[in-house]
């Protein structure tokens, strides 16, 4: 089988990014009104770190060219904040939650002392559901 590389959407964060700046936009108007000063200052530094945040990773992966998943035959590489490496062999099985908003391939580990992982995998280029089934049907190649 061949290498599969996942990375951030574009146009899904530049929708985040553009629902964050129209909530700044409405606090920067209530300050220069002077209504509420304190929830107006709030709403604006809170909605900048957030623009920011969801900036943040497909920036990183567009400037450096690493993506955020690369699939391959024997293992997953998820580039989070670290670079870590799930490895067939040692999973027992994915399961495809989700955390409130957000979509999450649990991982489950063969060993007990293991803790199971999670990799988030909305706001991708691939839709969660083909995800599960790709890294599924690795595993149960793997095996």
């Amino acid at each position: 089988m061949n290498e599969i590389k996942v990375y951030h959407s574009v146009w899904k964060t530049a929708v985040t990014m553009l629902a964050d700046l129209l909530i700044v936009a409405l606090g920067v108007m209530a300050i220069l009104k002077g209504s509420t000063p304190v929830i107006a200052w709030f709403l604006v530094v809170f909605f900048c770190f957030g623009a920011g945040i969801a900036a943040y990773p497909p920036l990183k992966e567009r400037l450096t060219g690493t993506p955020y998943l690369t699939i391959t035959d024997e293992c997953v590489f998820v580039d989070g904040r670290k670079v870590q490496e799930i490895r067939y062999a040692d999973v027992e099985s994915f399961v495809l939650k989700r955390a409130f908003v957000e979509r999450v391939i649990v991982v489950n580990y063969k060993s007990e002392k293991a803790t199971p992982g999670a990799i988030m995998v909305s706001d991708l280029t691939v839709k969660p559901e083909e995800l599960f089934k790709i890294l599924d049907g690795r595993l149960a190649a793997c095996r």
